[in-house]
């Protein structure tokens, strides 16, 4: 039985912001569980906990020392290794030394090479303790975070100075040497009693003091207002608070006069509250979360409640400011505003997102909304001028509605201002209005194409992880999702093309290759909204055709997933597959138009009627997007009769002329399909059974 211990380690931290807790124990999850498995110690999942100030990992049943892996060793070639005479030569009698083994120890190996010379060595793992020791400073300077300091000499760097490090592998403490952080000193215990020890003075388990924070909250408010809590805030009190309490705080009610944006934002910035609502409006009721045991007196409450009065009178005032004149009265104010530098002018942003906005609608077929949408365009960034969205930057768009509906604008405009900002996440939710819609991809387009061509072109620009410096993940996410749910019918190419003449010369970089390169990024994200499909070649074969609208890509998608076990699926991909492998061996070839004059054998007659009766009808069904049906019928009208072709007629013919017509029949036939609907060829193994 193998000989195993618990793993703990402890960073003690001053407080750290709520935000950085959470991605900080995943960083830890991750990072030990890679580590020990690359070291060959075994697959683990170690669990978290976590508070401000406490980031703690936890590894059940870690073995002392791992078991000897055997690693098999290449020599010289048999050939050379033994004479004739099957003797060691000087070659095998060497390597036998160098491994430390006798020539009879070594085995002959086949490979695709040849006969090689082989050993299995037997190698004993670094015990666990070793590798800990080695690797635990590494995971913890590897910690990303959005923000790091440096608290004395040592270099160090971390979200917040580190006041203590302490690892325990079983009751043994093990050296840790980082900086100049101290280890904690400890009574000898195991990791699972010293968690038990924890867990009597704060609430570790993040999840539990979560769901206890929520539990709270909707004790609390039972009975005044509605059972509704925003995640977002909930998460980051979460890790504000170790023994959380909660109580209900009130304001005046005069306050109520303001957007409820307003108030859940000054709310959520300032003192990290909960609003109440009551049949779906707000009240003047609030939920506060604090850390400790729970009060008795009304003097936490009082505080709470004076501050919010006072942050509520600022706001009242933004608010009384913002709107003594109309709302379009502060567009020339844009001038003095930096898009971005080298982009220029949020005002020049706005003028290029009029004409995106326009394009867009003659495109999709919205003109009756043109009118609208460019005065939503013209109107959608002047609240970053105004002194709410100044204090409270996460009511940019919501406040610019609000602001267009007291200046007299209609309805249609402040909702697609309010709306052109979503989606801002992945679970975010869309524009409802078409022309928030509109709004909202050209926005996005605007701001993909420019971040992305200011001088450095994609290729420069580092997507990973969570490193998105210019949100051109988002925001590509977003287009999609936005022109999905609408069924915009857009080439998503021709968009970008748009996107990229009106930065002009902004754009630094080959507007071709730029272009390309945009697409291909776009497409990657499509692929990946396009979810779980199986074979994932599919996903493939249907970007691989077709125009680049998405709505289009997404239903053939559709489509094809719910026939992909059909028999007449399966026979049209054989079609495709068959017509496009000759085709891969004629790339050279100059392969012009079919000329029916140069047939000889019966079968090629038959293939080019198949063609010719079955053509009209197909192309017919693939412009209805009838795409089940279309591929039935391709199926019916090639599969038997190339199979005949194919058995009785060779197509590389040593007669060019005849070779380059019976290539031409072949291109005319798989273009039929691949071209509009999906290159099914791509798919694995296309067996028809």
């Amino acid at each position: 039985m193998k000989d195993t211990r618990d793993f703990l380690l402890e960073i003690a931290t001053e407080d750290m912001p709520a935000g950085y807790v959470r991605p900080a124990l995943k960083d830890l999850e991750q990072s030990f569980s890679k580590g020990l498995e690359a070291s060959g110690i075994g697959k683990f999942s170690p669990v978290s906990f976590g508070t401000k100030n406490l980031l703690i990992c936890y590894i059940k049943g870690l073995p002392v020392a791992p078991e000897a892996s055997s690693k098999e060793i290449v020599g010289p070639p048999k050939r050379i290794a033994f004479d004739k005479d099957n003797n060691p030569t000087k070659q095998a009698i060497g390597f036998a030394k160098n491994q430390g083994v006798e020539t009879g120890d070594l085995k002959v190996k086949k490979t695709s090479k040849g006969e090689y010379m082989v050993i299995q060595k037997k190698e004993q793992g670094r015990t666990a303790k070793e590798l800990l020791q080695e690797k635990i400073p590494d995971i913890i300077k590897g910690i990303r975070f959005p923000k790091t300091m440096r608290w004395d000499d040592s270099g160090l760097k971390f979200a917040r100075p580190i006041e203590s490090v302490l690892a325990l592998f079983g009751k043994e403490r093990l050296n840790i040497k980082i900086g100049n952080v101290p280890q904690k000193k400890v009574a000898p215990l195991f990791p699972s009693q010293y968690l038990k020890k924890l867990k009597k003075t704060c609430m570790i388990d993040w999840k539990k003091r979560k769901k206890k924070i929520k539990d709270k909250i909707l004790k609390a408010v039972k009975g005044i207002g509605e059972k509704a809590i925003d995640e977002n805030l909930l998460g980051e009190v979460t890790f504000m608070v170790d023994s959380p309490e909660v109580f209900v705080g009130e304001f005046d009610k005069k306050f109520l006069d303001l957007p409820g944006g307003v108030l859940k934002a000054s709310m959520a910035k300032h003192q990290r509250i909960f609003p109440v609502s009551k049949n779906g409006r707000l009240i003047n009721k609030f939920i506060a979360v604090v850390d400790g045991k729970k009060r008795k007196n009304n003097k936490v409450r009082k505080n709470y409640e004076k501050i919010l009065e006072a942050k509520l009178k600022d706001s009242l005032f933004f608010l009384n400011e913002d709107t003594k004149n109309p709302l379009s009265d502060n567009i020339l104010q844009l001038k003095d505003l930096i898009f971005h530098k080298g982009l220029g002018s949020m005002f020049e942003k706005i003028e290029r997102l009029k004409k995106l906005c326009s394009f867009i609608c003659d495109k999709s077929g919205e003109s009756s909304l043109k009118t609208d949408i460019e005065r939503a365009a013209e109107l959608s960034k002047i609240d970053l001028v105004t002194h709410m969205v100044g204090e409270f930057p996460s009511l940019q768009g919501v406040m610019g509605g609000e602001y267009a509906l007291r200046s007299g604008e209609n309805k249609n405009v402040a909702t697609a201002v309010r709306e052109h900002y979503l989606p801002q996440g992945a679970d975010d939710g869309l524009p409802q209005s078409k022309a928030g819609a509109i709004l909202a991809i050209s926005d996005k387009i605007d701001n993909v194409v420019g971040f992305s061509g200011m001088g450095v072109g994609m290729e420069k620009i580092k997507i990973s992880g969570s490193l998105d410096p210019f949100g051109t993940r988002r925001n590509a996410f977003g287009i999609i999702r936005i022109i999905k749910d609408k069924s915009f019918r857009l080439n998503l190419d021709e968009l970008i093309e748009k996107g990229i003449e009106l930065y002009g010369v902004k754009i630094k970089v080959d507007t071709v290759k730029f272009r390309n390169q945009i697409v291909d990024y776009v497409k990657d994200r499509i692929d990946f909204l396009m979810g779980d499909v199986r074979p994932l070649e599919l996903k493939k074969a249907v970007l691989k055709s077709g125009s680049f609208d998405v709505a289009d890509i997404f239903k053939r998608q559709e489509a094809l997933v719910g026939i992909k076990e059909e028999r007449y699926f399966l026979e049209a991909a054989k079609v495709v597959e068959r017509t496009g492998n000759i085709l891969k061996g004629a790339k050279k070839e100059k392969i012009g138009e079919v000329e029916e004059g140069l047939f000889k054998e019966g079968p090629e007659r038959l293939v080019w009627d198949a063609y010719l009766n079955s053509k009209n009808k197909i192309q017919d069904l693939i412009k209805k997007e009838k795409y089940d049906e279309a591929t039935r019928e391709y199926a019916g009208a090639f599969y038997e009769v190339l199979h005949d072709f194919f058995g009785k007629v060779l197509v590389n013919t040593e007669d060019g002329p005849l070779r380059l017509n019976r290539l031409a029949m072949m291109k005319a036939i798989n273009a039929l399909y691949t071209e509009r609907v999906a290159d099914l060829a791509l798919l694995p193994q296309i067996v028809v059974k």
